[in-house]
């Protein structure tokens, strides 16, 4: 809802970290094919198709309550919300934007949509909109921010290695430090078949997918 008031037809939602326009990209008619962020912490689907916009909403959030329990979040059943988070995590976090300032961004509204429905379950969800985007960068260059939104630009040769590979200086933004993510990345990069990459870059993004 947050894009299609944003962008209106110009965009598209996607369910996995490549550009549709790619030929790399997973395909509603592929096998395995799935839905992003659409199974709860048991595996379970989140969504039916006779959902309506607000049931997906109140879906979403009982499926995101059911993960911070099992990551050893105690909840209170009778207020309904957490009230203390586990060695290493916190009841409150901060995502930066770069919206100018005044929330001028496609996922500005995804935000404050999620700040407003995790605070009903005891989440604290604060926003730091910037007006001045380069201090995003330099946060994500000391490793320091939490949470963050921002855009990449790919190449039409879907190479993953600069985003996602533990050695390349942009998967420092990620932190994302997986040996098998990083062979599959190598497997792909040194084969010509297309085919063959296709389905080895199927298993970076489910990969991908699953740290996130």
């Amino acid at each position: 809802v947050a894009f299609d008031s944003y962008y209106g037809d110009a965009a598209s939602v996607i369910n996995y970290p490549i550009s549709n326009t790619s030929w790399a990209a997973p395909q509603p008619s592929d096998e395995g094919y799935k839905v992003a962020f659409s199974v709860d912490a048991e595996g379970n689907d989140i969504y039916t198709s006779d959902m309506t916009q607000d049931d997906k909403y109140a879906a979403a959030l009982e499926a995101a309550k059911g993960f911070l329990i099992a990551a050893g979040y105690t909840f209170d059943e009778t207020s309904g919300k957490f009230t203390a988070a586990p060695e290493g995590a916190k009841l409150s976090y901060e995502v930066t934007i770069g919206a100018d300032g005044v929330g001028d961004h496609p996922t500005f509204a995804v935000l404050t949509d999620a700040q407003a429905a995790l605070a009903t379950i005891g989440i604290d969800l604060k926003i730091n909109d910037l007006s001045d985007t380069s201090i995003l960068w330099d946060m994500l260059d000391a490793g320091e921010q939490e949470l963050w939104c921002a855009a990449w630009q790919s190449t039409i040769d879907p190479d993953m290695y600069q985003t996602y590979h533990s050695e390349s200086v942009k998967s420092n933004y990620y932190h994302i430090n997986d040996a098998t993510l990083d062979q599959d990345i190598i497997d792909a990069r040194s084969s010509a078949d297309q085919e063959y990459r296709k389905s080895v870059y199927k298993q970076c993004l489910d990969i991908i997918l699953d740290w996130a």
